[in-house]
């Protein structure tokens, strides 16, 4: 994350979050924002942040002077998904979605990923024999590993509850009810209704409980008395919102995630290799037009259920592939330039990040693009004939170890398609590339 992220992040928190801007104005001598709710705005600490030199209030209006005001705002413009005139994009019903779905899990994910790195570590651990499964040293890396996906309603409550505006303490309790043991997988009897649902490593039932008590919260955030604001939205919002969360939402929300889960499971049971081949064919595009949030957003209920995902598996061989791609490019190529565009690119890939390799490579080499397309799908092939899934979140060559099955670990599978597709990617490249003399942009 660079400085102007880390600023932006800041400034956005100190203006209320994402939800309370309306609108921002690119003036001469500053930044304009337009608030819904002036008194979230914390004008004292964005004048602290890094990179500001000032900040003033006019109602619902907040002017920020800043270095690098045009960058601020390119970037501004981006994290907030709003227009290059400063105001929301209009998206459609499922764009919508799934961008409220990534924004809540994207903050998570760190989080998920080295703890599924580190659980991954152990399945190798227990299987190479080389720790004891009921030591001391085992039991407390194992909890750190799985005590992300144990408690995960408390985490996605809070930044659900962040994202819609609310206190995010509130909606990390309503993650810590959710999993209390008297209230996961038990029978609750609501006046005659019975109602059983199991919440622990569960994400859309605290999502949509939370999403749906924030209006009342907010309203009465505004209409109570001040000296009933302290305590008073969040005592009555969660004494009308739990019951009624437990008994429709809670059960509702996790038979619809278990239909998705189905659905992708169906597709990849209907036949594993191509449903890989279809993955790893694909996913250089869904990651060059922007899609890896709508993916992720549905495909990552697989993970938190336990049953792992064979497109976040494939997306992996596909990275390494195109990290080894990356370099055969740049050991063939004879111009200067490219050389300096394909080793970096090809470290980052290593690490999962092919961006690089598809903006400053690929797309400006049709064949180079189709190339490894092709290779993605054999790969993504093979990683369907073996079987292969992901177990939790991580990326590159950290993305492997999150592949280990704990039941029955397939470390070889695993690690031997790892290097398939990297030495695949770098040796078809290696053989096949040429410099052409003439670029073509299109793809």
């Amino acid at each position: 994350m660079n400085e102007n992220s880390t600023s932006i992040n800041m400034m956005l928190d100190f203006l209320g979050g994402k939800t309370n801007i309306r609108q921002i104005a690119d003036l001469d001598a500053c930044l304009q924002f337009t608030v819904k709710d002036e008194q979230k705005v914390e004008l004292d600490k964005l004048q602290l942040i890094r990179g500001i030199n000032d900040a003033k209030s006019d109602l619902k209006t907040i002017q920020i002077k800043l270095d690098n005001k045009d960058e601020f705002f390119k970037e501004l413009i981006e994290t907030l998904k709003f227009s290059e005139d400063g105001h929301p994009k209009k998206q459609g019903v499922i764009e919508a979605v799934t961008n409220f779905i990534g924004d809540v899990i994207m903050p998570v994910l760190p989080l998920i990923t080295f703890c599924g790195i580190l659980k991954g570590l152990l399945v190798m651990a227990l299987a190479m024999h080389i720790i004891n499964p009921h030591g001391g040293l085992y039991i407390t890396l194992y909890a750190i590993g799985d005590s992300v996906f144990y408690f995960l309603p408390v985490f996605l409550g809070y930044t659900t509850a962040k994202r819609m505006g609310v206190t995010p303490f509130v909606g990390a309790l309503v993650g810590t009810i959710l999993i209390y043991p008297t209230i996961t997988d038990k029978h609750l009897n609501f006046f005659g209704i019975v109602s059983q649902s199991k919440y622990t490593s569960s994400f859309l039932p605290v999502i949509l409980i939370v999403f749906l008590m924030a209006p009342l919260y907010i309203w009465l955030q505004h209409k109570l008395p001040q000296v009933l604001k302290g305590f008073g939205p969040g005592l009555i919002t969660l004494s009308i919102a739990m019951p009624i969360g437990l008994v429709i939402v809670g059960p509702a929300s996790n038979l619809l995630a278990d239909a998705l889960g189905f659905a992708i499971r169906w597709f990849y049971d209907l036949n594993p290799i191509i449903a890989g081949i279809v993955i790893g064919a694909t996913w250089i595009y869904i990651t060059l037009y922007g899609l890896f949030g709508i993916v992720i957003s549905v495909v990552v209920i697989n993970i938190f259920n336990g049953t792992g995902d064979l497109t976040l598996a494939v997306s992996i061989f596909v990275t390494l592939a195109c990290a080894g791609s990356a370099l055969g490019v740049g050991l063939k190529t004879k111009a200067q330039q490219k050389r300096d565009v394909a080793y970096p690119a090809a470290v980052s890939a290593i690490f999962g990040v092919i961006q690089p390799a598809i903006y400053g490579l690929f797309i400006e080499d049709k064949k180079l693009m189709r190339l490894n397309v092709l290779i993605g799908a054999v790969v993504g092939g093979l990683a369907g004939l073996f079987g292969i899934r992901k177990y939790a979140m991580g990326s590159g060559i950290f993305g492997l170890p999150t592949m280990l099955n704990q039941v029955h670990p397939n470390i070889l599978q695993v690690f031997g398609l790892g290097i398939v597709s990297f030495a695949l990617g770098f040796v078809v490249t290696l053989v096949l590339f040429r410099d052409n003399e003439k670029k073509n942009n299109e793809v």
